[in-house]
């Protein structure tokens, strides 16, 4: 939802009447605002009820994989809303809230059901017309038979451009492709809101959440490359005058270069182009080959003497790594604390893990056990998955993740199997907590 609010009398803030509906106040009436310091976290209807549980953080403490990871590995069911911009970039201009970025992805039992964001890009009419299932002068026909009550999806459909089918097809696109640019945003903030939904538009993806977990870590390591190739995500683009009047362009890349104008960033270039910024980057890339667009000159710098090569470093048995991998590592140590206290053979227990891993599986763990104090090499996993050579940079942390991940479900199974039913369930909460970085 994206809304101005006007501020009325003391203790009054006014919405437009279809945020207010969204939002249950559509006769008016008292509301709970909860905000951090210059910007809002959460407007919800204070009923007296016990609220909906909710979480919200910064991207700079937790990335939007590993804030989707928790929510996919919880089971959880309800909305993640997403801002997105540097510090208080996406808080800036509040008289222009179309300025404002914005994604929302739905859960049920930790599975995306449905996406929607500000992004123009990412709206449903540009994801079909780039799918090929809608001709553009179509669409622009189409658009002033949309009302309330009548998306353009129906409109499409009634009017044969579509069948059924084909606008499910372009749904469950469009929510793939929101998700996967959502991998992509470094800044911003998240709150997350545990809860039944409106489904009414609900798909069914064809990749379940921890697939697209990996083709999203995928898409950073592609996008990192690109980066690295234009100088940038935010590298400022202009036409080359040997490309100027180069012809032959494809309507994708005759947006982008008609966006370029030497002072908009590669994502303002994206927005003004209506092109995601996976598009525009793998775009910008071909079209700086071609000579058609050009990498502003950086001075030259002294290339440094290669490194002799040296094998692949392992982390000493017991440094502490940072991040998720630390909160890994303190996971398992307090889950074998447990157990150890109802079995005194929980380290052997727990390693029966490893004893029938499929050769896949296998290659991750190799040398990683539980010690006899349940500490776990976590950083060895990560180093098995470089090894393995089929990920690299972020797509790799990814993927270790996971295989930790699958270590703590088996080792969660030991804890519902071996332990009383209270002392499991408040385990399981601590480990959630912890998993959230409340613990």
């Amino acid at each position: 939802m994206r809304a101005k609010l006007s501020v009325g009398a003391e203790g009054q803030v006014t919405l437009p009447p279809r945020e207010a509906e969204a939002l249950g106040l559509a006769g008016g009436g008292d509301a709970e605002l909860v905000s951090a310091r210059g910007a809002f976290a959460l407007i919800a209807p204070a009923r007296g009820e016990t609220p909906r549980s909710w979480f919200a953080g910064s991207l700079s403490a937790l990335s939007v994989p590993e804030v989707i990871q928790f929510v996919f590995t919880s089971l959880k069911t309800g909305v993640l809303l997403l801002a997105f911009g540097a510090d208080g970039e996406h808080a800036a201009a509040p008289d222009r809230p179309e300025q404002l970025r914005r994604r929302s992805i739905f859960f049920r039992d930790g599975q995306v059901v449905f996406a929607s964001s500000s992004e123009p890009a990412e709206r449903l009419g540009p994801m079909l017309v780039r799918s090929g299932l809608v001709r553009d002068e179509d669409l622009e026909r189409c658009r002033h038979l949309v009302s309330a009550g009548h998306p353009l999806g129906q409109v499409l459909v009634d009017q044969g451009l579509l069948s059924p089918g084909q606008l499910y097809e372009g749904m469950t696109l469009q929510v793939t492709e929101i998700l996967m640019g959502s991998f992509l945003e470094a800044a911003g903030t998240f709150a997350f809101l545990e809860g039944r939904t409106d489904e009414q538009n609900a798909v069914k993806l064809p990749q379940r959440t921890r697939e697209l977990l990996l083709e999203g870590m995928r898409r950073v390591e592609e996008a990192e490359q690109l980066g690295r190739e234009l100088g940038g995500r935010e590298v400022v683009l202009r036409r080359a005058r040997a490309g100027a009047d180069a012809g032959g362009l494809a309507p994708l890349e005759a947006r982008l270069v008609e966006a370029v104008d030497g002072a908009r960033t590669l994502p303002e270039a994206a927005r003004a182009a209506s092109l995601t910024l996976r598009e525009a980057l793998a775009t910008a890339a071909a079209l700086v080959r071609r000579g058609v667009l050009a990498v502003p000159a950086l001075p030259a710098v002294p290339a440094p003497e290669p490194a002799p090569e040296t094998p692949r470093p392992t982390p000493p048995p017991g440094v502490r790594t940072s991040g998720p991998f630390e909160t890994y590592r303190r996971i398992f140590q307090r889950v074998h604390q447990a157990l150890a206290a109802a079995q005194p053979d929980a380290s052997a227990r727990l390693n029966t893990y490893f004893d029938r891993l499929p050769p896949k599986q296998r290659a991750l763990f190799e040398g990683v056990r539980l010690a006899e104090d349940g500490s776990v090499d976590v950083m060895l996993v990560l180093a098995n998955v470089l090894a393995v050579g089929t990920w690299t940079g972020a797509a790799a942390r990814a993927r270790a993740l996971e295989a930790l991940e699958d270590l703590l479900a088996f080792a969660l199974f030991e804890v519902k199997n071996c332990l009383p039913r209270p002392e499991a369930d408040a385990l399981l909460r601590e480990v959630g907590r912890m998993q959230v970085g409340k613990a």
